[in-house]
Formats: structure tokens, C-alpha cells, sequence
């Protein structure tokens, strides 16, 4: 009887130990479903925004047409003051004429460095600045301005060169210049690096660097960030 108890034991403990392998197979098997789910609705989000871009690129140049009529809208609406600002800059110290047309914010400035740029990390500091836009709002038609007092070592060097020819008329415009400039990044590049993405070493790895080149694209072509929105 003693015999035939232990094996009952034995038998009864093997049972509830695959009882329990099967419940972390099965665990096992719903993150798997759901990593695979996870994957299958970014690609189907990466296929939309590449099929709109393509779309977008038979109609127009991303920073040929599609940027001049957003500056040709700021033009309109601010030409006597963008021109103003313009005269008056080359007459004051630049410092000294951001503060007198931002009396308003002069405080929050002072709380709130803006991020100085010099050529390095271009990405990083757009960014930075953009949080900066949203934190405290500046007029379009001053923000290029603006951002010029900031830049420094090769930036400034660069920024001097290219308005010796003509001015920046909008931030976007400045960025994507920039950004072609400092990180070799356009939008015919970005739509190369969206296509070739696949999921590499992990699904977080790969979310993140979906989201970079979403980001960038967006950059390029506004419309785009109105289509993916809605």
C-alpha cells in the first residue's frame, strides 16, 4: 500500500508539473499572437504612409510645390511684417532685437534656454525646438529669425553663406534645408529607409524606428500628418 501511494504521489506531481509547462506554453503562444499582431498592424500602417507619399510625389514636389504654397500663405498674410523684421534685424544687435519683439515671453525666456546649434545632432535640436514652439508660441514669420541667434561654429558659418543669396521664408523650410545639410536626410532618402524596414533584433527596436522615420516623413510633407490623423 505504502508502494502503491508513492507512485499515486509521484504520478499525481508529474501531472500538475505539465500541467504547468502547458500553461506557460500556451502564455507563451498568445505573446507570440500578439507580437505577430502588433508587427502585422505596423507594416499595414508603413504600407499606408508610403502609398500616400507615392500618391503625393505623382501630384507634386515634396519640397518643390507642396513647400512654396505653404510660404506663399505666409507670405500673403505677413509680408509687411516679415519685411519689417527683416530691416530692422540688420540694423540692431540680434540679441538685443529678439528681446525688444518678445517683451512678451522675455521672462519665460530667461527660465527657458533655447537649445544652440553647431551643426551636430541636427534631428536632436529640431526636435528640442519644436518642444520649444509648443511651450512658448512664436509668430511664424520670426521664429527663422529667432532661431538664427542661436546657431553657432559651422551652423552659423552655413545659415550666412545660404541668406547671402536668399532668406528662409518659414521654419519648415529651414529644417528641411538643415537637415539635408547637416544629416544627409531627404525625403527620397527617408522613403528608401521606410521600404526597406523589417523587423530586426526586437519588437520595441522596431516600433522606435518606425516612429523616427514617420516622424521624418512628416517633415517632408505635411499633408501627409493630416492623412494619417484622420
Amino acid at each position: 500500500m505504502d508502494e502503491r501511494a508513492r507512485r499515486q504521489a509521484s504520478e499525481d506531481e508529474i501531472h500538475g508539473r505539465l500541467d504547468q509547462v502547458m500553461e506557460v506554453q500556451e502564455g507563451l503562444q498568445a505573446s507570440v499572437l500578439n507580437v505577430e499582431h502588433s508587427l502585422l498592424t505596423v507594416h499595414q500602417q508603413l504600407q499606408s504612409v508610403v502609398e500616400q507619399l507615392q500618391q503625393y510625389k505623382k501630384n507634386k514636389s515634396i519640397i518643390g510645390e507642396g513647400l512654396t504654397t505653404f510660404v506663399e500663405k505666409e507670405s500673403i498674410s505677413r509680408p509687411a511684417a516679415h519685411n519689417s523684421y527683416r530691416q530692422d534685424i540688420s540694423n540692431l544687435p540680434r540679441q538685443e532685437h529678439y528681446n525688444s519683439q518678445h517683451t512678451g515671453t522675455h521672462n519665460a525666456l530667461n527660465k527657458m534656454e533655447f537649445p544652440y546649434f553647431d551643426g551636430e545632432n541636427a534631428r536632436s535640436w529640431v526636435r528640442m525646438c519644436a518642444r520649444y514652439f509648443r511651450l512658448i508660441p512664436i509668430p511664424q514669420d520670426q521664429k527663422v529669425p529667432m532661431v538664427s541667434v542661436y546657431m553657432q561654429g559651422r551652423a552659423e558659418v552655413w545659415y550666412q553663406g545660404y541668406t547671402e543669396n536668399k532668406d528662409f521664408q518659414s521654419w519648415e523650410e529651414l529644417v528641411i534645408n538643415i537637415l539635408e545639410r547637416f544629416e544627409d536626410l531627404d525625403s527620397e532618402g527617408v522613403m528608401i529607409e521606410f521600404k526597406k524596414l523589417h523587423h530586426g533584433t526586437s519588437v520595441n527596436a522596431y516600433l522606435e524606428r518606425f516612429k523616427e522615420l514617420k516622424d521624418q516623413m512628416f517633415i517632408f510633407n505635411r499633408n501627409l500628418e493630416e492623412v494619417s490623423s484622420c
